[in-house]
């Protein structure tokens, strides 16, 4: 039952998206941005890492032939504003999360707060599934409930992080929503300052542990170092090759395949991938990039101290 949902719900965000398509009428990003490198990162979210340099993205497909057979070895875990408007118009409603600072009216109406900054013990590591499952059942959160994430897209690596957490604890049905509060709201989706109240849900989580990367793993695995090249030069894990964030987004959203495959050309897909930042916001970017393009990847935090 849960497989068929997803598959209903898929088929129609294709549809929505490929009628957008046709009559044209596919939203740009006309507000991405990103924040000056010289911002103040106070907010408790910034325990991931969480870079002003990043800027908002939205996905890109691409119509070539060469492209489309390549996208066979892919998976979109994307919805796009007007697909997700157009289901809220027809009465269709799937879990919303919000991640990142509360400010001003963040909330898409009927979403729950997802408490994100939270899953960190206080030395910095990783609390465990069964304690970071509690957070999220309090909020309202079960395993077999599809849900969406969002944030402003790829900003400060928020979205992806808390994909990457989702999809650590075993939960199946999850994508992250595209574009920015500005973007969503020409789609006529509708904000709110506070989120909406939901009852605690009991979630039991079904790890996959192998998501998240141990030292002894990084032996035998294609290291990503995550990092600017600055970041990179000043020091990194031996045998470590650097993979900048930035290089796996595009103007318009994360970067085509074509892009892709040239970032990614000196992995083997046949081996497994580490990918690691200081804190993680930055390594789940490209950890959700290289998961999107069917790689065996996991992730590794250096450092979660600020």
């Amino acid at each position: 039952m849960r497989n068929d949902r997803r598959l209903l719900w898929r088929i129609g965000a294709l549809l929505v998206v490929g009628a957008s398509l046709i009559g044209g009428a596919l939203a740009g990003c006309s507000s991405c941005s990103g924040g000056g490198s010289g911002g103040t990162w106070s907010s408790g979210l910034a325990f991931i890492g969480a870079s002003p340099e990043a800027v908002s993205v939205m996905e890109k497909t691409s119509g070539t032939e060469a492209v489309q057979a390549e996208e066979s070895n892919t998976a979109s875990y994307a919805i796009a504003s007007d697909a997700l408007s157009e289901y809220q118009r027809e009465g269709s409603k799937r879990l919303m999360a919000y991640v990142g600072v509360p400010e001003g009216e963040p909330y898409i109406e009927g979403s729950i707060h997802m408490p994100l900054e939270r899953v960190f013990n206080q030395d910095g590591t990783l609390k465990p599934p069964a304690e970071i499952a509690s957070l999220f059942g309090a909020a309202g959160i079960s395993e077999d409930e599809p849900l969406i994430i969002y944030g402003d897209y790829f900003v400060n690596g928020y979205d992806t992080f808390a994909f990457w957490i989702m999809k650590w604890l075993g939960h199946e049905e999850v994508d992250l929503l595209e574009g920015t509060k500005e973007t969503r709201e020409r789609e006529g989706i509708m904000f709110v300052a506070n989120p909406t109240p939901k009852a605690a849900e009991t979630y039991t989580p079904d790890s996959d542990l192998n998501l998240l990367a141990t030292a002894d793993q990084l032996e035998g695995a294609q290291v990503v170092d995550a990092r600017s090249p600055a970041e990179y030069a000043a020091g990194h894990l031996e045998g470590a090759i650097n993979i900048d964030y930035s290089k796996v987004m595009g103007a318009d959203g994360l970067a085509d395949e074509q892009a892709l495959r040239q970032t990614f050309s000196g992995l083997d897909k046949n081996l497994p991938v580490v990918v690691y930042s200081n804190k993680g916001g930055q390594a789940s970017i490209v950890w959700y990039a290289l998961y999107t393009q069917g790689y065996q990847v996991s992730l590794y935090i250096l450092d979660n101290q600020s």
